[in-house]
């Protein structure tokens, strides 16, 4: 009754947040509706005019949302908030259903789909007209499911979720190793008498098994799905919707520590007016300062600008008592512009493909924990890094905080109050540039930094609680129950 409850409210706050956003949008210059949804929106009209919801440009996604939004064209522009608000209640159920599967207690079940429905980003997110809710319904059935001992479903599942998003794809390792713990898991548990080798040999023998099992039907989904819309829609959907997203550049400001070199290249200022620029976006609170010293070395910004530019301004503000200081800086300043140049989506790639298959190989017996810490990991050194993101791990974080002891540990509250800290002040400086027109790029990429820092913070201190809680899996039914 009183999980009931918690949904009516969050019901009626989803529908009062989507009134709101009505009146944002008509009476205020800063909009409530996410630009997004626009996109989905118009993308809709075409499909509902018997073309490709493609020729929407920014479109990007798979054309089942375009499908599942022809409502906002035959019904009402709010059903597509509508159902992404739905699909929030229905994640709240979905964790509160995770907490049962792992006996916790009613207790730790309701507050875990708490967490999920007032979480401001979650709430606001949905009702603004992203779409990730859809995707976190479709995660946390295939985790659900893999928690009830289901075989078939959650491949199937978990393909429609990559066809529909494809980042869901990192949590791939991790299901096959846990699918191979399950089924190794009953004669693990009985005295064994065969050698190593042997053991070895079954153990491999069950990964192949599960990976073409698991990878076969999820795999078949995703193709199948990919080769009717290529079929309808032809090349450009296998650009927009799949080719662009590992391709991808984006020079505006975003969380992520790649943007600004990344932004840096994609301006091509040549000779002096380069120097000119640098000195706008890396120091401009030092006005005053000449960067004529700088303009020797640089003819183009490229990956290497901030490093050879920083050095440069040092060696311009060294008094001439530091002489051969200053003529070393700038011998660097120009070696550094000598350095081969770094893909800087291409380098991001390393540490995130490290840490998911780290967390998959450490953490797959606790597949909430698992997927969250991969998902944390995924973002935060992504390429592009936005706060719309973020929900892809808060969905996550109440079911891997489920079978943690309570109350959390002191250094997971100093995390958190860093990430969010960190977040504040990131914003801070996003505001200056973004409303105000100040050149700050340079200090908002450093809170980016200290960002990062925070969430790794985050990712060490639940990587510590989760040993507690991966001790918790049994071993007949591979199920996580609470410690």
């Amino acid at each position: 009754m009183q999980f009931r409850k918690l949904l009516l409210v969050s019901i009626t706050l989803r529908v009062l947040l989507i009134a709101y956003g009505e009146l944002q949008d008509r009476y205020s210059a800063v909009k409530y509706t996410d630009i997004d949804y626009n996109v989905f929106t118009d993308a809709a009209r075409y499909v509902t005019q018997g073309q490709s919801p493609f020729l929407r440009s920014t479109y990007r996604y798979s054309p089942l949302l375009a499908y599942l939004l022809v409502p906002n064209i035959l019904v009402n522009h709010l059903s597509g908030k509508a159902l992404f608000a739905a699909a929030d209640i229905l994640a709240a159920w979905q964790i509160w259903h995770i907490g049962q599967l792992q006996q916790l207690s009613q207790q730790r079940c309701f507050w875990s789909a708490v967490a999920w429905l007032y979480n401001p980003f979650t709430a606001t997110i949905s009702t603004r007209g992203s779409c990730d809710s859809l995707v976190t319904v479709m995660l946390l059935a295939v985790l659900l499911l893999l928690l009830q001992g289901c075989r078939v479903l959650p491949a199937f599942v978990f393909g429609l979720a990559v066809h529909f998003r494809i980042y869901p794809i990192i949590y791939a390792p991790a299901i096959v190793l846990y699918l191979v713990h399950r089924q190794q898991a009953p004669s693990s548990s009985k005295p064994s008498s065969g050698y190593p080798k042997q053991r070895s040999i079954s153990w491999l023998s069950s990964l192949l098994q599960q990976t073409a099992a698991f990878g076969g039907i999820s795999g078949a989904v995703f193709v199948l799905l990919g080769l009717l819309f290529y079929q309808l829609y032809g090349q450009l959907f296998l650009h927009e919707a799949f080719l662009h997203h590992l391709s991808r550049k984006d020079p505006r400001h975003n969380f992520s520590v790649y943007y600004y070199p990344v932004y840096l290249d994609f301006m091509p200022w040549p000779g002096p007016a380069a120097a000119d620029r640098v000195g706008d976006v890396i120091t401009p609170h030092v006005s005053s300062i000449s960067v004529s010293n700088t303009r020797s070395s640089v003819y183009g910004l490229g990956q290497h600008a901030v490093l050879q530019q920083g050095l440069g301004t040092l060696a311009t503000l060294l008094v001439p008592s530091f002489a051969v200081v200053r003529e070393w800086l700038q011998g660097l300043a120009g070696a550094v512009q000598q350095l081969p140049t770094v893909d800087a989506g291409k380098l991001g790639v390393m540490p995130q493909a490290l840490l998911v298959l780290v967390f998959a190989v450490t953490l797959h017996r606790n597949q909430p924990m698992c997927w969250c810490l991969q998902t944390m990991a995924f973002v935060a050194y992504n390429k592009v890094s936005t706060a719309q993101y973020f929900v892809w791990y808060f969905s996550l974080l109440p079911t891997a905080l489920q079978a943690m002891h309570w109350p959390p540990p002191k250094g997971l509250k100093w995390a958190g109050a860093a990430w969010v800290l960190t977040q504040l002040h990131w914003l801070f400086w996003g505001y200056m540039l973004e409303f105000q027109g100040r050149g700050v790029h340079l200090m908002l990429w450093i809170a980016g930094v200290l960002f990062l820092v925070a969430n790794t913070a985050v990712m060490w201190v639940l990587l510590g609680c989760a040993d507690h809680a991966t001790k918790s899996v049994t071993g007949a039914s591979g199920h996580v129950t609470a410690a």
